[in-house]
């Protein structure tokens, strides 16, 4: 018998994003264990939007007859008609965080309980009446979840929140080191007199520190971010942030395979299953030596790309 043949959708090109290639290679470690054939399809959301580039990615998975496929969610309308017909055609479908139509199972990180933790352990390190900024992203739909938990916990808290990070000037848009130059720099201008700060994620993070050094701030600010990569965390070790959040990305590839294995197994069969992701926990300079690399978590044998 031949074996499955599943498809995943990265919203991003490898080497991109750390904590999305993480994820594939999740994916592909829990495919791999069962005898299951994985396929990654590489898109990027920076330059081409969902709602144009998915269609067109499940047609072809529908026509090269793959037994599942599992999508990351960045548009939560995107890609409706299409995987409806995959869905018709016989063709389980998975996503990564929940859109607004049925499919199989989706498997979300719980993003605002990770953002209102993130945001309670900084203000626990500020005084009261500080100031303390957000710097938000893209608007993916896990990202957005995080910065509404930061917000949420920061609006009650005893310090105060000085920018609106859904704004798009103060949002990293390109999702690298580069694209949050600008949002702090901002930040800064306006509001000098911030304490603490809160970048939706660790590249955005690391864009921010070089920034830092650049203008001679290094230490100034109190930093939290979320991922958990390997530079964050070796960010934490030299005390140049507080904490990255470690949502265990090798974990959450996992958990979604899972699902579709035991879908294609008959040990469950799913229809329209809302699962969620462990929340993962926060890295600080007291628990820093008790973190695994994502590489020592899953195996990262190259992955198979294209159908």
């Amino acid at each position: 018998m031949a074996a499955k043949k599943i498809l995943y959708i990265s919203p991003m090109p490898l080497a991109s994003n750390p904590a999305l290639d993480s994820i594939a290679y999740g994916i592909q470690s829990a495919c791999h264990e069962v005898g299951m054939d994985l396929r990654v399809a590489l898109h990027d959301v920076r330059t081409v939007s969902p709602s144009e580039s998915l269609p067109g990615q499940v047609r072809a998975a529908i026509g090269a007859k793959v037994d599942a496929i599992i999508f990351y969610v960045v548009d939560p309308e995107a890609g409706r008609m299409a995987v409806q017909e995959a869905r018709q055609a016989g063709i389980a479908v998975f996503s990564i965080a929940r859109p607004k139509y049925a499919v199989n199972a989706s498997l979300s990180y719980p993003g605002f309980n990770q953002g209102v933790f993130m945001m309670d352990y900084l203000t626990s390190q500020l005084a009261p009446g500080s100031a303390v900024g957000i710097i938000g992203g893209p608007q993916a739909l896990t990202d957005a979840e995080e910065v509404a938990g930061l917000v949420f916990s920061l609006q009650r808290s005893h310090c105060k929140l000085v920018n609106d990070p859904f704004r798009p000037e103060y949002s990293n848009l390109t999702d690298n080191r580069g694209g949050a130059w600008g949002p702090i720099r901002l930040l800064l201008e306006r509001h000098p007199e911030v304490q603490g700060l809160a970048p939706y994620n660790d590249e955005t993070m690391l864009g921010i520190v070089a920034y830092l050094d650049e203008i001679g701030r290094t230490g100034d600010l109190k930093i939290v971010s979320r991922n958990g990569t390997p530079e964050a965390v070796e960010a934490v070790r030299k005390g140049k942030t507080l904490a990255t959040w470690d949502l265990d990305p090798p974990g959450v590839g996992r958990s979604v395979a899972e699902l579709v294995i035991q879908h294609l197994q008959g040990t469950r069969c799913y229809d329209d299953y809302a699962a969620m992701s462990p929340a993962g926990r926060m890295i600080t300079s007291v628990n820093v030596e008790t973190w695994r690399p994502w590489d020592e978590r899953v195996s990262q044998t190259a992955l198979a790309i294209g159908l």
